[in-house]
């Protein structure tokens, strides 16, 4: 065995050659040792002369301490009572000693040392400190010492938790120490079916979850508890056998090799990531060690002395004991009052009742209002900033004494405070709204000035939070319809009007139809004018007809209902087909499709006219075409958006297929396709699927269209029979697991799915666009790509050196930004090809804001904020989540609340309005802002250069444990 000479990062790196038990720093001995100045045992290593610097230190001889601490500081002996199922208790008797000595007890010793400390509601602490003259001396010492330094978390890797936490049993013959101690010391149980009266069964199952599942990789979990590394005996796993019964890896309780090796003890290691871990620090931290009443008894004495105790370390109860600070708490909070006018709660009672009826206490509210008179700075702050540059203080806000100088405010210093404005319930209406207004207006003097907007007095607060645009109701989009209509053509307005009718839940949307039908049928109107065979009389009714139908046809292909499930007028058709959905696949144009694989068919190479199946890139449309020239009927989708926008009539697969947004969430996930709808139809005599960049999507979406092709067309067979093209390539992005590891993708990708060994896998390896272009930077550029895909290019700890002649390395964000968007300053000049063969690519969201912000400051134009109104979708909710902690959620894929758009820049939409023209990732150019709705022409796609509408529409993310809306 080895020494243990390095014991820094010793835990993250586990040796069994090395003898941790056996080191000095553990392994103290015994105390045989005495000062030969002032007689102290010492153990064997520790410095000479230190216990009193060589006799330079005579400490006086304490007093005998007076009763009842000399009963409860001279220690006592005591018995140990076990009982099946419980903890063991102990039954103290009688007047022993104290002892001190290894925290190991010796070889061949058992455990011999149990400090107790006593705890009580009487004058024994006092009374300790006023007999030993000592503690006061070592308490200025010990308040001299300065703070430690704060620590930061970082995220720890699967890796790097298998270098700290194990959950296996160890090799029997590289390791036979641990193996002997995890088998003592480690396995759980075994309860469940082996052991039915074990304390962990509760419920007639274990409380402790055990037995685990076998894995064979480290695994990230859903709730911040990682999945540890259990292998089967199979894969390399090892077993014992304990009393009869074969153990595996299922039974191991996790554990750091090193603490085991170190102290032969039942040591469990856990590794927590979720907020899960905060709380129970705190919980701990608060709650004080394991108590318990026992009794000092003489054997002589009729009357037993209950007493209260903790078990605790000797520096514990010596803190406890000096009474020093158990914990501290920073930042300072302060709470801040929420009240109507003249509605402060006022405590009184018989005596001061008419003082507090004629003058009621202050507080944080009005002292903020009288502070907006008087103070110039004040102005500019809203009431939950007021904490970080006053102090509340005698019934009133004063200046900070310390912190930080604040620019331009010679007398103002700012220190890092946290506010707490007490939460209200959206059922007390007023104070709710008063609460919202508090957050939003700066500097004001009293309650009338919060309602008032723009010179106008308002009377509630809830109208004011209407008048500032804070509470969601049909105004805006009213708003929005009317600054389309300003300008705009009917057909680009019926088109705004169809997108709130199926996302902006509408609360009445008779009123919207009525207000604005004049300006919806006004071309039919003006085209029904000009043909002399309609009536007069009844042009009006026609043209709103026709205008009706057209609404009704693109809300049924948005995924909405026909327009009476609305409160519309439901339009009367001469030709009635149902099923819109069946028409839309079957109602292409023959003549074109023919055309197309006529002319596309003669490009084909070998590898294409061999697997005939063929797809991807250059032969995006030819497949399609060739089945819908026969009236056959092919589906187009795609994992993403913006695949799905390169597509004849593509959708992402998730809105075509209706498929369940978490597919984690459950084992077998299937589509939500009634088999009575149109879309079932469609299905039922569907003869091609194609699904695009099938790579990225989870493997519960292929397996949940399996299980409903299945049910829909009443077939066991693998989809029913139908062809499904999955298309993609495993060297591009896996699926994205939100907080997953490395592991976690891999096992939610389609080589992981029980349908992979049934898919039929046919290659294309030649690059079109190289073949057909013949450019020689693309075919290196494309050899590159495959080389690293391939893990064939040199990598030196998974990190690859980019060639000095594929790009230009820059060494700042501003040379980045000068690189790809050269004369930006110009950007309305810039056509839009410029813009749509340039983008930066961040890997986090927060990366591409800071670079947003420092390209729209590089260029003048017309500038505006749009700021989200954002609400709890249980009302219950609100007084754990208030509107300012929304309003400062960034979740992935949505907006941010505050956000700023400029005339000519790029954006990208955010969810699909009207597929295929405006998908999900459908890139755009801001023409013109409106208030409540964006200008813009879009850049890519089959709708290229066409201008289109974008209102504010309502999100709601799926990655947190409570459910918000932002409308934006």
């Amino acid at each position: 065995m080895r020494l243990w000479k390095s014991k820094v990062h010793s835990g993250m790196a586990y040796d069994p050659d090395i003898a941790y038990r056996t080191d000095t720093c553990v392994a103290l001995g015994s105390m045989t040792y005495k000062c030969q100045w002032c007689n102290a045992l010492k153990w064997k290593d520790e410095t000479l002369g230190m216990c009193c610097s060589a006799g330079k230190v005579q400490l006086e001889r304490l007093k005998q301490l007076p009763e009842p601490l000399y009963s409860l500081m001279t220690s006592f002996g005591g018995k140990q009572v076990t009982a099946d199922g419980f903890l063991p208790t102990f039954k103290v008797k009688g007047q022993v000693y104290h002892l001190i000595g290894s925290i190991l007890p010796e070889p061949e010793q058992g455990a011999q040392y149990l400090q107790i400390y006593f705890v009580g509601e009487d004058e024994r602490e006092d009374m300790l400190h006023q007999v030993n003259p000592y503690i006061k001396d070592l308490k200025s010492a010990i308040d001299k010492i300065s703070p430690s330094e704060s620590f930061k978390v970082h995220h720890i890797t699967p890796d790097q938790i298998d270098n700290v936490i194990c959950a296996e049993i160890p090799d029997p013959i590289r390791d036979p120490q641990l193996h002997e101690i995890v088998k003592c010391n480690m396995i759980h149980g075994p309860c469940g079916c082996f052991n039915r009266n074990s304390p962990c069964m509760k419920d007639n199952a274990c409380s402790k979850h055990y037995p685990e599942n076998l894995i064979k990789e480290t695994q990230t979990g859903d709730d911040g508890y990682p999945k540890y590394k259990r292998r089967s005996t199979d894969d390399g796993g090892f077993s014992v056998n304990i009393k009869g019964v074969d153990i595996d890896n299922h039974w191991i309780v996790p554990y750091n090799p090193v603490l085991l090796r170190t102290f032969n003890a039942h040591v469990n290691v856990e590794y927590c990531s979720s907020v899960k871990s905060i709380k129970y620090v705190c919980k701990y931290v608060n709650k004080g060690s394991n108590q318990a009443s026992f009794a000092l008894e003489n054997e002589k004495d009729e009357i037993k002395t209950y007493e209260s105790g903790r078990y605790i370390s000797s520096s514990e109860a010596v803190w406890r004991i000096l009474e020093f600070p158990i914990h501290e708490r920073f930042p300072t909070v302060v709470y801040l009052a929420v009240h109507l006018e003249n509605g402060q709660r006022v405590y009184f009672n018989k005596q001061n009742l008419h003082d507090r009826v004629n003058s009621p206490p202050t507080t944080t509210l009005l002292s903020f209002f009288d502070l907006c008179k008087v103070n110039d700075f004040a102005k500019n702050l809203l009431y939950p900033e007021v904490p970080a540059y006053y102090v509340w203080d005698k019934k009133k806000f004063q200046r900070r004494k310390r912190g930080v100088n604040v620019v331009g405010w010679p007398d103002i210093k700012r220190e890092h405070a946290l506010d707490r404005v007490y939460t209200v319930h959206p059922n007390n209406t007023e104070c709710y709204h008063l609460r919202m207004l508090l957050h939003e207006i700066r500097g004001p003097i009293s309650f009338e000035a919060l309602k008032t907007v723009n010179g106008q007095v308002y009377p509630t607060f809830k109208f004011t939070c209407k008048a500032l645009g804070l509470l969601e109701d049909d105004e805006y989009l009213y708003a929005a319809l009317e600054e389309a209509a300003l300008c705009q053509s009917p057909h680009m307005i019926r088109d705004l009007f169809t997108i709130i009718l199926v996302f902006c839940q509408v609360t009445d949307p008779l009123y919207l139809w009525d207000k604005f039908k004049e300006y919806l049928s006004e071309d039919f109107k003006i085209r029904l004018e000009r043909q002399d065979s309609v009536d007069v009389e009844h042009l009006a009714d026609v043209a709103l007809n026709k205008c009706l139908s057209v609404i009704e046809d693109s809300v049924l292909a948005l995924g909405g209902q026909p327009l009476k499930e609305y409160g519309l007028p439901q339009p009367s058709k001469s030709e009635q087909f149902d099923n819109r959905e069946y028409l839309k696949e079957t109602s292409y144009d023959l003549v074109a499709l023919e055309d197309v694989v006529r002319n596309n068919e003669e490009f084909l190479n070998d590898e294409q006219k061999c697997s005939r199946w063929n797809w991807k890139n250059f032969l995006n449309q030819f497949d399609f075409s060739e089945f819908r020239s026969t009236r056959d009927i092919a589906l187009a989708v795609a994992s993403s958006g913006i695949a799905a926008t390169l597509l004849e009539g593509g959708r992402t697969a998730h809105a075509t297929f209706k498929l369940p947004l978490n597919l984690t969430a459950s084992a077998t996930p299937f589509c939500n396709i009634s088999k009575q709808s149109n879309f079932a139809e469609v299905l039922k005599d569907i003869k091609l699927i194609v699904w695009d960049e099938i790579t990225m999507a989870h493997k519960g979406g292929v397996e949940a269209l399996n299980i409903s092709l299945k049910d829909i067309r009443e077939n066991k067979r693998l989809m029913d029979g139908v062809t499904v093209l999955l298309a993609g390539d495993f060297r591009q992005t896996l699926p994205v697991v939100p907080k997953g590891t490395r592991t976690d993708e891999v096992k939610s990708c389609l080589k992981r799915s029980t349908l992979w060994p049934k898919i039929n896998i046919l290659k294309l390896s030649k690059n079109m666009r190289v073949h057909l272009g013949k450019e020689k930077f693309a075919g290196g550029f494309s050899d590159l790509l495959l080389e690293i895909g391939n893990g064939d290019y040199p990598s030196f700890d998974e990190m690859i050196t980019i060639p000095e002649n594929l790009c230009t390395v820059v060494t700042t964000v501003q040379d980045l930004i000068s690189k790809i968007y050269p004369d930006i300053a110009h950007i309305h000049d810039k056509p839009m090809e410029w813009l749509c063969e340039r983008a930066i690519l961040t890997p986090k969201n927060d990366q591409a804001a800071v670079i947003n912000d420092t390209l729209m400051m590089s260029f003048e134009g017309e500038e505006k904020v749009y700021i989200s109104i954002d609400t709890v979708v249980n009302m219950d909710d609100a007084t754990n989540y208030p509107v300012e902690f929304l309003n400062s959620l960034k979740p992935p894929g949505m907006p941010y609340h505050r956000l700023i758009l400029r005339v000519g820049i790029p954006i990208m939409l955010l969810r699909n309005l009207k597929p295929p023209k405006l998908c999900n990732r459908t890139r755009l150019k801001v023409k013109a802002l409106h208030r409540n709705i964006v200008e813009a022409t879009i850049l890519t796609g089959c709708a290229k250069g066409e201008t289109v509408f974008v209102p504010r529409i309502p999100l709601i993310p799926n990655d947190h444990p409570f459910e918000f809306k932002r409308l934006l």
